[in-house]
């Protein structure tokens, strides 16, 4: 049985965390003994994990560049887990779990990137380009961030291995009806749902759905938007509706657990990003069945081909979105082409299945080729 290790920067709600999830829940567990590493307190999801029976260490500390005792603790932990496996995600967890590698020496170490970081610091680069070269593989979410990361940071293509986000089937497969999600959550069986979910952040783009709904909210009476996620941007995004004059058809929901039941009553969802990689935000509506706009960033026209099974536009542009917004209210049989096309696209690739069998054929080429490599230095 090979030993895991898995180190990521907290267990909220988010998509690399809910993408580790996922892993958890579906890996074979008679082949791989998995445990977690986190650097910052208990979340939701490490609680989620902890259920399942799999330990979860918590650091309780801060990840910042400074903080050079965490490395230390890792290590320690590292030493006295001897994983055959260390898999981390995200810069901090990257940089500190490798860090610590260097004392522990675990035989095989995977690195996750997720998006196409312009905003990282030369340093950030610097330190990501010098540890690459101890690292075995960074598994990348979408070919456009392995192109942009392979050029940003100067290291070759080959280090990199592709897996797509997959979809966490057991926690969307839901059977109650779209009116009774409705029910459930206040709104009404006539009301135009159109749903957003991410963190309230300038990069998310949020701020163009709410001018998008502002223009066009005469044209659909029952028209409601919904938004889940939390951030620094919710007061000014809450300034913004109601300077708009749109407040009272606006709801923002917060961080929620029921994501799957809020894409079950929607009519529609919107993902105006301006930065990603490939978010499990998109994927998860359009397995829903949902018609989606998005923007056409990153890995996203990776999985949305506009037209076909959902609607591309320019990031930033909130005339495009309420205008797309306009043309699917008022053409159901569109709206329900792209949502049948949309489900079907992500049940071919992106399941479960899909990344698990990509991901422990990594663990097992990986670890296969350690173990030869000692075979023959003994020799």
């Amino acid at each position: 049985m090979k030993k895991i290790i898995f180190i990521t920067v907290n267990l909220n709600y988010g998509g690399a965390e809910i993408g580790l999830l996922t892993v958890l829940k579906n890996i074979d567990k008679k082949r791989f003994d998995c445990f977690v590493l986190s650097i910052e307190p208990k979340g939701a999801i490490g609680e989620e994990i902890e259920s399942m029976g799999i330990e979860v260490i918590y650091l309780n500390s801060k990840a910042r560049l400074y903080n050079i005792p965490l490395i230390w603790r890792i290590a320690r932990i590292l030493r006295n887990k001897k994983p055959d496996i260390l898999h981390t995600s995200l810069f901090y967890a990257n940089f500190f779990g490798r860090l610590a590698a260097l004392i522990a020496k675990p035989a095989v170490i995977i690195t996750e990137e997720h998006s196409m970081h312009v905003e990282k610091r030369f340093y950030h680069v610097l330190l990501d380009r010098w540890l690459s070269n101890m690292t075995d593989k960074i598994r990348v979410c979408a070919r456009s961030v392995l192109d942009f990361t392979s050029r940003q940071e100067g290291i070759p293509k080959e280090k990199f291995y592709l897996i797509y986000n997959a979809i966490d089937t057991e926690r969307f497969n839901i059977y109650c009806t779209k009116n009774d999600a409705r029910k459930l959550a206040g709104f009404a069986v006539d009301d135009f749902l159109i749903g957003s979910v991410g963190s309230l952040i300038p990069l998310k783009g949020h701020r163009f759905l709410i001018e998008a709904v502002s223009c066009i909210v005469s044209e659909i009476p029952r028209l409601k938007l919904v938004i889940a996620g939390e951030g620094k941007c919710r007061d000014e995004l809450s300034a913004l509706a109601e300077a708009k004059g749109i407040s009272e058809k606006i709801v923002f929901l917060g961080v929620r657990k029921d994501i799957p039941q809020l894409m079950k009553m929607m009519d529609l969802f919107v993902f105006p990003s301006l930065q990603e990689g490939f978010p499990c935000a998109v994927i998860e509506a359009m397995y829903m069945g949902l018609p989606v706009i998005a923007s056409n960033i990153s890995g996203i026209p990776e999985v949305i081909t506009s037209g076909n099974n959902g609607i591309l536009v320019e990031p930033g542009n909130a005339q495009t979105i309420g205008e797309n917004i306009l043309t699917l209210y008022r053409d159901e049989n569109l709206r329900n082409r792209l949502g049948r096309e949309a489900k079907a696209k992500i049940e071919s690739a992106y399941l479960p299945f899909h990344y698990i069998k990509r991901l422990e054929a990594l663990y097992d080429e990986l670890v296969s080729k350690k173990k030869d490599l000692d075979r023959k230095n003994v020799k």
